[in-house]
């Protein structure tokens, strides 16, 4: 499956038994990255590249990568991120370097108003 984007199962956030932190179409902030620069920005989750051991090597969109760690591994769009090559819109990064920004939950929201009601 490494190379086969099957984009039809990734918005399950469960591979091989492994739960991912992110999914398809989600914005996250990098909270590790081989270049220090890259910590902190916020980028889209594109595309669904497949699981790799340490030291893999693949090709992926003509870029000859070589993963850092054994992870689940995504396409992520983004503004300035920093490659090996320079500035690039894209990049590949690991799940777990990943940390998804979602919408507080509708139970966290509730309860902020119910605490708030009670000082009106």
């Amino acid at each position: 499956m490494h190379l086969e984007a099957n984009n039809n199962l990734i918005g399950l956030c469960r591979k091989n038994g492994k739960t991912m932190k992110c999914k398809l179409g989600d914005y996250a902030r990098i909270i590790h990255s081989v270049n220090p620069d890259n910590i902190g920005r916020v980028v889209k989750v594109a595309e669904y590249i497949g699981r790799f051991e340490q030291k893999e090597q693949f090709e992926f969109r003509g870029m000859p990568c070589e993963c850092p760690v054994t992870d689940h591994f995504w396409w992520i769009d983004g503004d300035d991120i920093t490659i090996l090559f320079g500035p690039s819109p894209k990049a590949y990064i690991a799940d777990t370097w990943l940390e998804p920004i979602r919408p507080e939950s509708k139970k966290t929201k509730t309860k902020a108003e119910k605490e708030l009601d009670m000082f009106s």
